[in-house]
């Protein structure tokens, strides 16, 4: 019995010396780096989130064949992983809505016209494309199991002489690069 006490009372002993030094080692006022002075930092070099919509797609690392795709609308942000083969339907939505955006099919005169484009069996990215005289506005969804979120992508001048720029025209090409960055992985 006598034996047990003993034994316990040293157990304790080491346990509470072992957690003495492990607290020295974390110390915080020992691990703080001395502060930068704001004068040293180059605005020019940091990184600035996104304001205003946004669209992300990249091959996941490690993992053959999925995307990591994010949609943002400045203030909130939906994200989901998707397979190659839904990624592929994404670019054919994306393909078809730049197509009938640039057509004089389904123009509104005096108020706008609205076509959704979409995959009958994947839901999960679709545009909305709004026409009405020779203007067509974009806007994109994205839906997943973390939310849905629809973002304003722009809008182009049909017939116009200008190189049409669009958040939408972006959102294709970025489809498209990840596509091909992912090829090699196969």
């Amino acid at each position: 019995m006598l034996n047990r006490i003993i034994l316990r009372t040293a157990v304790m002993g080491v346990l509470l010396l072992l957690i003495a030094v492990f607290a020295k080692a974390q110390d915080p006022k020992k691990s703080q780096q001395p502060a930068t002075p704001h004068a040293a930092i180059d605005p020019n070099k940091l990184m600035k989130p996104p304001s205003g919509p946004s669209f992300y797609i990249n091959p996941v690392q490690g993992s053959q064949g999925m995307f990591s795709v994010l949609l943002a609308d400045g203030t909130n942000t939906v994200a989901g992983s998707f397979s190659l083969q839904q990624v592929e339907i994404f670019e054919a939505v994306l393909e078809a809505a730049k197509a009938f955006a640039f057509s004089d099919e389904k123009v509104g005169s005096g108020t706008a016209i609205t076509t959704r484009l979409m995959d009958q069996h994947e839901w999960s990215l679709f545009v909305d494309v709004s026409k009405i005289g020779k203007q067509s506005k974009f806007f994109i969804s994205l839906i997943t199991p973390q939310g849905k979120q629809t973002i304003p992508a722009g809008e182009i001048t049909r017939d116009s002489k200008k190189e049409p720029s669009a958040l939408f025209l972006d959102v294709l090409a970025k489809v498209q690069e990840a596509k091909a960055a992912a090829k090699p992985l196969q």
